[in-house]
């Protein structure tokens, strides 16, 4: 038996709930509206507290009133859709170079690609941050740096199993962001993209004080079983498998957590904040937790960095790279480049590895002087990459105005 309630009479206006980029028009008469609120392409739930409505043939005619559910733009639920075409041919794609690339690469590619995984895991904290939250970062290189010296000592110092030292790299990059986080988002937004930059800049000076000015080295190895039949000397096709694994499973939690009511109240903290604790979500304790958590996988990520290097270095982490991390984010995070999904994490974190690889592959390109050589330039193509998202963005703005008009 499917609900029914009484329209609003000619002439009188229903009040209007806004979260979100859409608009979920409340019936006249019903000023109660559930919680999660969904995002734009969910179903939307309002709740009739005082229009009449018939009982379902489950529930007592004195319970709760039935929930009426407004269908998007879509009549299937957001939960119940399938991943996208580009999606699946892009999962595939990935999986296929899994496999293929450890087998045909050679060691020094492997490495690299090896770090552009774990780099992946930075994009995700930084997306969740970035497009989730509406928050900014641009001390996450610092915390990458946190994890790797966590995840180091927590081996040298400790005896953590070596498979386990990922686990120390994530606890450690949470734990500083929530110190990070406390103070600033109880300011403005903008405090906490100061307060990381300024992390970004201390960490290199910090990590000299701690550890001296030379390389430390991590005291164990990743040997492959037998039963793998990797030959000793393929050592880093072993490692490359072990972080493409702790990526995946990083990456179907994090998926999993913000496809579910998490994920729509961080949605909902970022464009109606004032809405959401209206109905009851803790605005200051979800954002300090899911800035924590950007900085945890962070922090996760520099531990798995270690694993095809083995040593810890002040110079992995210069401000620079938090900067760099920050700039992609930003590119890739754009609708028209990267969809604003977790996918984006693979094309930024294939530029930020392997362009530098290739730009000292070509001295000629990177050496010429003049404007030719500025053109060519790393900084340059960063710089060209955020042009084309703001004016991606710019695009994007000017056709929801006119769909709005």
């Amino acid at each position: 038996m499917t609900d029914s309630h009484e329209p609003p009479t000619p002439g009188s206006e229903s009040p209007v709930f806004r979260l979100g980029l859409r608009e979920a028009p409340v019936p006249h008469g019903s000023p109660a509206v559930s919680v999660p609120i969904p995002r734009a392409g969910a179903a939307r739930e309002v709740a009739e507290s005082d229009t009449p409505a018939t009982p379902a043939r489950d529930q007592a005619p004195d319970g709760p009133a039935p929930l009426a559910v407004i269908p998007s733009d879509s009549t299937q639920p957001a939960a119940a859709r399938w991943p996208s075409r580009l999606t699946v041919a892009a999962l595939v794609a990935i999986a296929a170079l899994v496999v293929v690339v450890p087998l045909r690469a050679s060691s020094t590619f492997l490495t690299d690609v090896t770090q552009l995984a774990a780099f992946c895991l930075v994009f995700a904290g930084l997306w969740l941050l970035t497009h989730r939250m509406g928050l900014l970062s641009v001390g996450h290189g610092a915390l990458t740096g946190v994890g790797a010296y966590a995840a180091l000592h927590a081996v040298n110092d400790f005896g953590l199993p070596p498979m386990l030292m990922p686990l120390a790299g994530f606890a450690a990059g949470c734990a500083v962001g929530a110190l990070l986080g406390i103070p600033a988002l109880r300011l403005p937004k903008a405090y906490l993209a100061l307060l990381t930059l300024s992390a970004a800049v201390a960490f290199p000076i910090v990590l000299r004080q701690l550890d001296g000015p030379l390389p430390v080295t991590l005291d164990s190895e990743f040997i492959a079983p037998t039963w793998t039949g990797i030959a000793p000397n393929d050592e880093h096709i072993w490692e490359f498998w072990i972080v493409v694994a702790w990526v995946a499973v990083a990456f179907w939690l994090l998926h999993g957590l913000l496809t579910g009511p998490i994920g729509r109240a961080l949605v909902a903290t970022r464009d109606e904040p004032t809405a959401a604790a209206t109905f009851g979500v803790s605005v200051y304790r979800l954002r300090l937790a899911g800035v924590s958590l950007s900085s945890g996988l962070a922090g996760l990520a520099g531990g798995l960095m270690l694993i095809p290097v083995n040593f810890n270095d002040q110079f992995q982490y210069p401000e620079e790279l938090s900067i760099k991390l920050f700039a992609l984010t930003i590119a890739f995070g754009s609708t028209a480049i990267g969809g604003s999904r977790l996918i984006m994490t693979v094309p930024a974190a294939t530029v930020l590895v392997l362009l530098p690889v290739w730009l000292v592959d070509r001295p000629g390109w990177v050496n010429q002087g003049g404007w030719i050589g500025f053109l060519k330039s790393e900084f340059f193509l960063y710089a060209a990459l955020l042009l084309v998202a703001a004016y991606a963005r710019s695009r994007r703005a000017r056709a929801v105005r006119l769909y709005d008009a």
